[in-house]
């Protein structure tokens, strides 16, 4: 016992914490000082300069479309941001739900199973991480050192900032592209963090339902008395035993399914509004290849769509193989040895098969699926919006 399983969160709640979204028991005075400001200033009062922005921007579809392709973005990053704040209780909750008792094994190939999901979420964590400092680094550090190195023009890294008045560009240039930069980087490491964290948990979710799977098929295997006549003693103490196991296997799977259910709380708000930027995103660069450009910049917003697809595409996938995995509990129940066993242990199957005949699923904002389903509609309503803006603009 005591294994383990929340540690492949712990670089995933170190940034977080960092970035004031994630506090400790007990925090400091100075620590909750810290967090509401940063979050304040680089989260919420970024996106409101940002929205600010929009009515200063020259009438220009173009330049209005590049605009909203990182506005969507910022509003992401701030509805994560916020969520883990205020939600944070649900998310404890679920943490520690995962180092309760019901989660817990001593069996190697169990132990495998969890190991293996530990490992799938830091590696998911290490390639979004890597290259989200590398476009973040390139999009952000990089024209700052061709500026001094080079004496290029420096240009703002995410926003236009067309409010301020051209006499005083020169003197908020720096400062500007200063908070720009921090304001950025802070939203990457809160997307990259929050959007594995979500996946990591998924992938513990779908640990236990395999676990839970293994011990269904074989919940008869502690009947050792295999050819006891009916109604004799080792027969009964069989029965018995059997009936144990059932009834563990089902408040397993009620434990999997309440730990699934706060993974709906606690995401509900992230998923709607990634669901929802997301179509919008995606639309938005298919419409600004439509407008002349220069060739880096295409070569940007082709990467740039990648990313934000593989963003809705991923936890789209994972949510279809939670739901494959919760349907085949039923499957796996009547693998096992259950037709000479008694009629309290078949009518505890009989219950489990009833549950279990509605698979787990996760929600964002009650209204989208976590489903490949799902993802193929937000395709298909960001190429009916682009179609339609198309047209408003031939005409």
């Amino acid at each position: 016992m005591g294994y383990n399983q929340i540690d492949c969160f712990k670089i995933h709640l170190t940034i977080l914490r960092v970035l004031g979204v994630w506090p400790e028991e007990n925090p400091s005075i100075c620590y909750i000082y810290f967090s509401r400001i940063f979050v304040f200033i680089f989260t919420v009062l970024y996106v409101i300069i940002y929205t600010m922005n929009f009515y200063f921007l020259p009438q220009q579809l173009e330049i209005f479309a590049e605009e909203l392709i990182f506005y969507f973005t910022n509003v992401g990053a701030l509805s994560k941001a916020l969520a883990f704040i205020f939600l944070r209780d649900k998310v404890k909750k679920m943490l520690d739900m995962l180092e309760s008792e019901m989660f817990q094994t001593d069996n190697l190939e169990e132990v495998k199973l969890i190991e293996k999901a530990k490992e799938k979420s830091l590696f998911y964590w290490k390639i979004t991480f890597g290259l989200s400092v590398s476009a973040n680094t390139v999009n952000v550090f990089l024209p700052f050192v061709l500026h001094l190195i080079f004496s290029i023009k420096l240009e703002f890294p995410v926003c236009r900032y067309s409010f301020i008045p051209e006499q005083y560009e020169a003197i908020f240039l720096y400062p500007a592209y200063l908070y720009q930069s921090i304001g950025i980087t802070s939203h990457m490491l809160y997307n990259v963090n929050i959007d594995t964290f979500l996946l990591g948990v998924m992938f513990l979710a779908m640990a236990q339902l395999d676990i839970l799977d293994r011990k269904l098929r074989k919940v008869t295997d502690v009947c050792v008395n295999v050819d006891a006549p009916r109604g004799s003693i080792d027969k009964m103490i069989d029965d018995q035993n059997a009936v144990l196991e059932i009834n563990k296997c089902i408040k397993h799977y009620d434990a999997v399914c309440e730990y699934c259910k706060l993974i709906q709380e606690a995401f509900s708000e992230i998923l709607f509004v990634l669901f929802s930027s997301g179509s919008c995103k995606i639309c938005m660069c298919l419409f600004r290849f439509t407008m002349p450009a220069e060739t880096q910049y295409f070569v940007f917003l082709t990467l740039y769509i990648v990313v934000m697809t593989l963003q809705v595409m991923v936890p789209c996938w994972f949510g279809s193989r939670l739901i494959e995995k919760s349907s085949q509990i039923t499957f796996a129940v009547y693998d096992c040895d259950w037709t000479p066993r008694c009629r309290r242990f078949k009518s505890n199957l009989r219950l489990l098969v009833e549950r279990a005949n509605r698979p787990i699923i996760i929600k964002g904002g009650k209204m989208f699926l976590l489903s490949l389903a799902t993802f193929t509609a937000i395709m298909n309503s960001s190429y009916s919006f682009f179609a339609l803006l198309r047209n408003v603009q031939t005409r």
